[in-house]
């Protein structure tokens, strides 16, 4: 039985890694079942004993990937110490939380052109639009709690709502890597994790010290 499940989830795999590719040569639309069936070296019979649909796919690819941003969270929440940090400090403890962040978050090389083109089809399709943005918003909801579990243990704060923090994260990260990729890493200056670092410190308020005596 073990063996067969490990089985399965081998097959719904590499059929996910065969439409992330031909999402980004081809569009979500384009791209249809038989061809992610050929790419992954499967029959139609193997997709469908496994997603209903592309778009049942499409969202176990965002499940993926929004499970994988929690774990990643809660790995670079651990980073920071359990002791209250002071001002000095800040920056070596971001600059450790963002080359977490970046290894995780790099992990597969091509999720923010897929990412771009799953919600370029959202745009183009009302009825897996509402969908899209509920298991986004689930995983995002996961990874504020991790955030703000972290901020009470060093009684700090943000200067903005969480979900903007969210928000404003996440487009920069998602603007400054597809920068990266229409410029083919040309431009190492403009480094998304360098950014990231001074954008989280920018916005991150520790709690000030009363003066001794």
């Amino acid at each position: 039985m073990a063996e067969v499940s490990l089985r399965r989830l081998h097959t719904r795999e590499r059929l996910m890694a065969a439409a992330a590719e031909l999402f980004v040569e081809r569009s979500v639309q384009a791209a249809s079942v038989e061809e992610i069936c050929e790419r992954a070296g499967f029959t139609r019979g193997a997709f469908y004993s496994n997603f209903e649909s592309k778009d049942e796919l499409c969202l176990a690819l965002v499940r993926q990937r929004g499970e994988q941003l929690v774990i990643v969270t809660q790995q670079a929440m651990r980073m920071v110490p359990e002791g209250q940090l002071d001002q000095s400090a800040v920056s070596e403890v971001v600059a450790k939380v963002v080359a977490i962040l970046a290894a995780g978050l790099e992990m597969d090389g091509n999720w923010v052109e897929v990412r771009s083109e799953l919600r370029l089809y959202a745009l183009r399709n009302s009825a897996f639009r509402p969908v899209l943005i509920e298991v986004e918003s689930a995983a995002f909801a996961l990874a504020a709690a991790e955030i703000e579990a972290m901020l009470q243990r060093q009684k700090a704060k943000l200067r903005i709502p969480m979900n903007q923090f969210l928000i404003t994260v996440d487009a920069y990260f998602m603007h400054t890597r597809l920068n990266e990729i229409l410029n083919e890493g040309t431009r190492p200056e403009e480094s998304w994790r360098t950014g990231l670092e001074h954008l989280v410190t920018a916005l991150i308020e520790l709690p000030t010290t009363p003066p001794e005596g």
